[in-house]
């Protein structure tokens, strides 16, 4: 306002528009710059959670040596000339800032992170979980997990001649645990016999010899719980055979989210075949418990076993999601 003419002197509309304009033209550079660190550190978290419903493509590639548990990268190794007696385990292909590697085992020179019990052994840089007659063997990972988390597991498995079979548990006991020699498999047994089977657990079995209370008369592969081998929550025919020469390839992806176990095999190819043996519906936590649970491997054989067969693990890994 002027003292002298006593009128009032307003701001141009011009510059009225001009100054707010420079206002609008300043937030939106802030939102900008806010968006932009957003965006980046969204980029940065890795996959979403839904891309659980699709697992990760797991491969199998020979290795040309052995040794210790190690942690190991989680890009996929590259696939390498045969090696004789030593198999990569199979190895989860998923984004680093995703995956955390648990324990890698690209054969056994030694039982360095290993916790074995009953006739499990390391021989000849194999796991050997069971070898002759009426054994029962278990091996766990000396790291354990939260079953609140999902994981990727892959290992190689042998069967040199027809008997009981193997497993793959998860287990709310102790490093200790072993279940019964034949039909149990190392992790079970038939309820009211009075012999030894792990609970609380859950485990995929890996059958070579059929039992009057086996969902089929022939080799199968199932979930079980509670090291009840009687019941069977799914199962399926592998479509060859468990035992014999060469090598048997697993994959056992479980997604704690959705409360699925899927389950992969294959003798032709180290490369995961791409539909599931079995998938089914569990909640681990609710099985094993809350607290931290051990994983591991079993093996079986039994008095009727023809000869002296070995139930060995050659390779094997696990990786959280």
């Amino acid at each position: 306002m002027s003292a002298r003419s006593g009128r009032i002197i307003r701001p141009s509309p011009r510059r009225q528009i001009s100054r707010r304009g420079i206002a609008g033209v300043a937030a939106v550079a802030v939102l900008a710059v806010a968006g932009a660190v957003t965006f980046s550190a969204n980029s940065a978290a890795g996959i979403p959670e839904a891309s659980l419903d699709a697992p990760p493509v797991l491969v199998l590639a020979n290795a040309a040596s052995s040794g210790p548990a190690t942690p190991e990268p989680t890009r996929v190794a590259p696939v390498s000339a045969p090696a004789v007696g030593r198999t990569r385990p199979p190895t989860v292909k998923m984004p680093m800032s995703k995956v955390a590697p648990v324990f890698s085992f690209r054969g056994f020179p030694d039982d360095a992170h290993l916790r074995l019990n009953g006739s499990a052994t390391v021989a000849d840089g194999r796991l050997v979980l069971a070898s002759g007659r009426d054994r029962a063997g278990s091996a766990w990972a000396t790291t354990t997990i939260d079953p609140s988390r999902s994981f990727s597991t892959g290992f190689t498995f042998e069967i040199s001649k027809i008997s009981d079979g193997i497993a793959f548990v998860v287990q709310g006991r102790s490093g200790t645990a072993r279940g019964s020699s034949g039909e149990g498999l190392g992790y079970g047994a038939r309820p009211g016999t009075g012999r030894p089977r792990i609970r609380p657990s859950l485990a995929v079995e890996f059958d070579a010899w059929p039992n009057a209370f086996d969902p089929v008369d022939r080799q199968h592969v199932a979930v079980t719980r509670n090291g009840d081998v009687t019941r069977h929550l799914v199962w399926t025919e592998p479509g060859f055979s468990l035992y014999g020469r060469g090598v048997v390839n697993v994959w056992i992806d479980y997604d704690a989210r959705m409360h699925r176990l899927r389950v992969y095999a294959s003798r032709k190819s180290g490369f995961r075949p791409a539909e599931p043996l079995v998938t089914t519906s569990v909640d681990l936590r609710r099985i094993v418990g809350t607290g931290q649970t051990h994983v591991g491997l079993t093996g079986g054989t039994g008095i009727t076993t023809v000869a002296d067969p070995v139930a060995a693990v050659t390779a094997w890994n696990l990786k959280l999601r």
